[in-house]
């Protein structure tokens, strides 16, 4: 069948994509074809911006790179900062989602940790791109990354002991902790996230909280 390869990035205009009004997508794809025409301008949004960096991620650049009519494009983004939110929207509903998804079947901090960490790995060139074009431009500071770390520090607090406000304070250092840990293994060599034996030093800091 021809639009199952799309369906793996079918659920890409997530919440997250809609957290900053100013740059929000047009509308959420709602029939297959349209979220593989959506999905194909979501992956050439990033080889635009691994090959020319975010100023020169244009709307025609990623239109001619996906093979659509900049119209196309238009119908789900009106501008460049539309389409790298929702670009940074599906990266981070993938993680996020698995981090999610563990809490949910009681996987305990050691199977979240590693859920979260594998799902890193798999998004591993996208998340090093993404982090080296957005270096200088406050990546922490967009609401869809707020958005994205208040979800998961909400699922990290399940995980730990206490009383609610101890768990919240907890789960603030244990978000904190493992992000720059996973931030710095992606730009320095995002092989770590593969590796058995760091993987096992990084649940280790986990349960620390």
């Amino acid at each position: 069948m021809g639009s199952r390869p799309h369906r793996r990035l079918a659920p890409a205009l997530t919440e997250f994509a809609f957290a900053d009004r100013r740059a929000a997508p047009r509308k959420q794809p709602a029939q297959g074809r349209a979220k593989g025409t959506v999905t194909a301008i979501l992956g050439a949004t990033l080889q635009v911006l691994e090959d020319a960096g975010l100023a020169g991620v244009t709307t025609t650049r990623v239109a001619g790179v996906a093979g659509v009519s900049v119209g196309t494009l238009y119908q789900y983004f009106p501008n460049r900062d539309a389409l790298v939110t929702a670009l940074l929207a599906d990266h981070l509903e993938h993680a996020i989602g698995a981090l999610e998804g563990a809490v949910a079947a009681g996987a305990g901090i050691e199977g979240a940790v590693r859920a979260f960490l594998a799902a890193k790995a798999a998004r591993a060139h996208a998340a090093r791109v993404m982090s080296q074009a957005f270096a200088v431009d406050r990546l922490d500071d967009r609401p869809i990354v707020r958005a994205a770390y208040a979800r998961a520090h909400a699922a990290v607090s399940q995980l730990l002991p206490g009383a609610p406000a101890e768990r919240a304070r907890r789960a603030t250092l244990a978000c904190s902790a493992l992000e720059g840990i996973v931030r710095s293994a992606i730009l320095e060599d995002p092989e770590r996230l593969r590796d058995d034996d760091w993987v096992a030093r990084v649940v280790q800091i986990a349960r620390a909280f």
